[in-house]
């Protein structure tokens, strides 16, 4: 196995980007990672692509990729597991101090075991993530909505919304730089939706653009003390009749804690079933 590395974006997405589009659904995290390159400010910290390469495939050689930017996870595609191994090592052997990993679950154990023979730095198990995948038209509602409407976050409710997000993302290690960096754009772009009631927001639903078509859900957070009121439900309902109401709607992606029963039953119920799962690793 051959791995290239570059922080070349541009070269990068030229010699690769067919191929991770290719399954724009396993691959979705790293599309969206290669449409907001070109908005990233000047002071961001780079993204060091990496592309493995089978010398003995013939004409189409790639077999994996990652990207890495400091201080997240390294974000696999799903690849062999040698492949995954030899770009363990690789990376192991390089400059980078990475905090951990996550992708497809053997090739992150592959990645995380080769890492951790290179380094000499114990690789531990941490999260393991489900991912839920609506096709076509969510189902319907099914029940009658709460009192209140949905809006557009506004600019000046990021710091709440931030605190939010980052509840809703407990045991994630998501920092709260990334975290309110994440909620900006999301505000920015008009893809945080809020329920309002009296005036008052009680839940919260963001998502991506879409891109090469698929959309995918992250966070979704309800006030504690109005949850079990129907507001998420509700919220989501809209949400998605708006997203994927059209002729040719985009495949809708959720990814949840694997133990987190009530949002896996809440994205299940307009028709979300499971797609397999991602594993994360943290390098101590």
């Amino acid at each position: 196995m051959l791995v290239k590395t570059t922080r070349n974006t541009e070269k990068f997405v030229s010699e690769t980007g067919e191929w991770i589009a290719g399954n724009p659904v396993e691959n979705s995290i790293l599309l969206t990672m290669m449409a907001g390159a070109k908005f990233r400010p000047p002071t961001a910290p780079p993204i060091t692509w990496s592309r493995v390469e089978d010398p003995d495939s013939g004409a189409a050689p790639v077999v994996g990729v990652a990207a890495f930017t400091a201080p997240h996870l390294v974000v696999l595609s799903g690849m062999p597991d040698a492949a995954a191994a030899a770009l363990g090592a690789e990376l192991g052997a390089g400059p980078d101090l990475l905090p951990g990993v996550i992708g497809p679950d053997t090739a992150a154990a592959a990645f995380a075991a080769a890492w951790s023979e290179a380094t000499g730095r114990p690789a531990r198990p941490d999260r393991r993530e489900q991912v839920l995948r609506l096709d076509g038209a969510p189902l319907p509602l099914g029940r009658p909505a709460p009192s209140g409407r949905t809006r557009a976050a506004a600019a000046d409710e990021s710091e709440l919304f931030t605190d939010w997000c980052l509840e809703a993302a407990h045991g994630a290690g998501l920092s709260r730089e990334t975290a309110a960096r994440s909620v900006q754009g999301q505000i920015a772009g008009g893809l945080l939706r809020v329920w309002e009631e009296d005036g008052r927001p009680v839940a919260i639903l963001g998502r991506t653009a879409t891109v090469a078509g698929v959309v995918r859900y992250n966070p979704m957070y309800v006030r504690a003390e109005n949850r079990r009121g129907g507001y998420g439900r509700a919220l989501l309902a809209e949400v998605l009749a708006e997203v994927h109401g059209g002729e040719r709607p985009p495949v809708g992606l959720a990814v949840t804690a694997e133990g987190n029963s009530a949002i896996r039953n809440l994205f299940e119920s307009f028709g979300f079933r499971p797609s397999g799962g991602l594993a994360e690793f943290r390098f101590d």
